[in-house]
């Protein structure tokens, strides 16, 4: 299985009080076969909410993550198009994940976001296991 990591998923992954579950989860997907990835957006958009961090700080993110998944996709202007053509307001990063064949989608949000049929979301903010 394919599964794209979004950027409030990675900044819990980083900063969260249940960075410990999210760890676990990862790791038991792993052994499972389980393969990560994430996009360039997601990781400008996770350095920005991070605030103000220093360079070695930022590097080391960036290795743990490229550690962690098998690709970070770019951003194409097919990718802007279709989120902007999208009448389900999906978000980019959703629309990159549709576009690169993923099969589940992990984010970490409050907020109840639109979704598309073809790709599985899981909210680990409600998650209490």
């Amino acid at each position: 299985m394919k599964v794209f990591l979004s950027t409030s998923f990675l900044e819990a992954l980083i900063q969260s009080d249940k960075k410990e579950i999210l760890k676990e989860n990862l790791f038991t997907g792993i052994t499972s076969h389980i393969r990560y990835f994430s996009s360039a957006y997601s990781l400008h958009m996770l350095f920005l909410s991070l605030g103000s961090l220093s360079l070695e700080q930022k590097r080391m993110v960036l290795r743990n993550i490229e550690d962690l998944t098998d690709s970070i996709f770019s951003v194409s202007m097919d990718e802007i198009r279709s989120e902007l053509l999208l009448v389900e307001g999906l978000g980019l990063e959703q629309v990159i994940a549709l576009n690169q064949g993923m099969d589940e989608f992990y984010e970490f949000s409050k907020l109840e976001k639109p979704t598309h049929p073809l790709l599985k979301m899981r909210n680990f903010f409600g998650e209490t296991k």
